[in-house]
């Protein structure tokens, strides 16, 4: 590549990465002041290298100049808003000093770019390697100075602001945008001597690639130590997945590269011979592309990724272990909570039977006392039995229409007590899905008993029936008070209930049985107004 090629591919590269990561930070957090600054900052940087690309391709020199003068809009504010940023950064109080860079940079734009001042940029001449190029007039030093001096002091408040910054995080934030920008104001060396006519041969123009290297710095800061207060979740394994893949493909166009070098030295021409070749040296370059790999690992994951699957093996265990010890702690919490009522009558009773053995009305109390209590311990721990180890479905083809019936008809009294009017329709099309009829039953128990508690002063139970894609919805609706908002995520949990007198156990069966069935069961409702529960099972 000749010296006006890389001049032009780094100007590419400037403009491509500062809109990037400029967007990436606004679009983050648009709110914070810091990223909207730094936003137009990347768009300024970006402003200049497009418009000094665009100057090299100018048709003659008015059009060269008029591009030139363009481009100054942007450069003119590009010490201004670094500055700015920095101060923000760095949490330094806004002074004198950032408002009078402001006006300064908005005069030299006024005289640069509008008025067109000749004691400035008069002319576009050709310069070294490069077609036209801007040549500094008397007074261009003055803007060189205000260039240096903010940019300077920008350096100088971010080198006092990781001295005192107390915060290590914070710290590393600040000195990685230290070190990426003294790395890409090199850039503005060849940038201003060549308009004095000064050449530079090294950094002219391979100073420019430095602007690109300070925007991958400061992604890496954004992505590593959260610059600007932007947290990207996935970052570890995003970079780690786009350097694999840079590397592997470098690593088999070298493998590729080196098979070319030998058919050529060698002269053979057989596409076998080619494989052969190609896959020996894959064999050979293995342990530098296992070597790569294992460096990638180290700086993206600072430990080996044998070790980091490792570590996520076992974290994924410990919470697995946790969930487990929390469900029998809710368990445990529930089961002594329901128990302990009855075993306080029980063992209140048990203390005064021989104190009070000649009472008739404390013995009649205590016969029926006892029992009842006992017989409510059972059919606790009974429930409980029953939601730990459900029973395995037993699956035969159920006609639906005869099931629902007959299981309202078994709770009429109930519902007719509660003065609660009941609908059944079935627009299953006589589907008979496999199913065990008596979970099934235990499960429309449950929720007909749960609308028709939910509504003591009466209201409307509506049963449902259809088939959909080809599965069966049953839905049970009632018009009752509701479930809170709050409850709703927890209404399957174990002893999670709203009744008085509930012991929370029968949804969470409910909801047992249904995944036994590989089906689904879903709940909505509006305190007040009523709750409907929609299964949907299989066919």
């Amino acid at each position: 590549m000749t010296l006006l090629q890389h001049h032009l591919l780094a100007l590419g590269l400037i403009f491509l990465t500062t809109i990037s990561v400029g967007l990436f930070v606004l679009l983050k957090n648009p709110q914070k002041l810091t990223n909207r600054i730094f936003s137009i900052y990347s768009l300024t940087v970006a402003w200049w290298s497009l418009w000094e690309l665009l100057t090299e391709f100018s048709l003659n020199e008015a059009v060269a100049v008029t591009r030139l003068r363009i481009e100054y809009i942007g450069v003119c504010f590009i010490p201004v808003l670094f500055y700015h940023v920095v101060l923000n950064l760095t949490g330094t109080k806004k002074h004198l000093g950032l408002y009078a860079s402001y006006l300064l940079g908005t005069g030299f734009t006024i005289l640069i770019s509008l008025m067109r001042h000749r004691t400035f940029l008069p002319d576009a001449v050709p310069m070294a390697y490069l077609p036209y190029w801007a040549k500094a007039g008397p007074l261009y030093p003055l803007f060189i100075l205000f260039f240096t001096f903010y940019v300077l002091h920008g350096h100088y408040t971010l080198w006092k602001g990781i001295q005192r910054e107390p915060v290590r995080l914070k710290r590393k934030q600040l000195q990685y945008f230290l070190f990426s920008s003294m790395i890409a104001y090199i850039a503005a060396i060849p940038e201003f001597s060549l308009k004095l006519g000064l050449r530079i041969p090294i950094l002219q123009p391979y100073g420019l690639y430095s602007v690109p290297i300070y925007m991958i710095l400061v992604a890496y800061a954004i992505v590593q130590f959260e610059l600007f207060d932007i947290h990207v979740v996935i970052r570890k394994s995003l970079i780690y997945s786009i350097l694999v893949t840079f590397l592997t493909a470098g690593y088999f166009g070298l493998v590729y590269g080196i098979e070319r070098i030998f058919q050529i030295a060698l002269g053979y021409q057989s596409i076998w011979t080619s494989l052969a070749a190609f896959a020996l040296m894959a064999l050979a370059f293995q342990p530098l592309k296992v070597g790569i790999q294992r460096a990638v690992d180290l700086l993206i994951f600072r430990v080996p990724q044998e070790a980091v699957v490792k570590r996520m093996e076992r974290l994924e265990q410990e919470a697995i272990r946790s969930e487990k010890l929390k469900a029998i702690s809710t368990l445990a919490a529930g089961m002594a909570h329901e128990i302990k009522n009855p075993l306080t009558a029980i063992k209140t009773f048990s203390e005064s039977v021989s104190e009070f053995r000649d009472d008739p009305t404390f013995m009649k109390q205590y016969n029926e006392t006892m029992p009842a209590e006992i017989s409510r311990i059972q059919r606790i721990v009974q429930d409980l039995l029953n939601f730990a180890k459900p029973k395995s479905p037993e699956l035969k083809p159920v006609e639906l229409g005869p099931l629902i019936h007959s299981t309202v008809s078994l709770l009429s009294s109930e519902l007719s007590k509660r003065h609660i009017h009941w609908t059944v329709t079935c627009q299953h099309n006589g589907a008979a899905p496999q199913a065990d009829a008596d979970q099934l039953r235990q499960v429309l128990i449950n929720l007909v008993q749960n609308a028709a508690e939910a509504m003591p002063d009466g209201g409307t139970l509506t049963i449902t029936t259809q088939t959909n894609d080809g599965h069966w919805e049953l839905q049970v609706s009632d018009t009752g008070q509701g479930i809170p908002k709050e409850l709703l995520p927890k209404i399957f949990d174990p002893f999670v209930t709203t009744k008085e007198h509930g012991n929370g156990l029968g949804l969470a069966m409910v909801y047992s049985i249904i995944q036994a069935h590989h089906g689904t069961i879903h709940v909505a409702s509006t305190p007040g107004h009523g709750t409907t529960f929609t299964l949907r099972l299989p066919p």
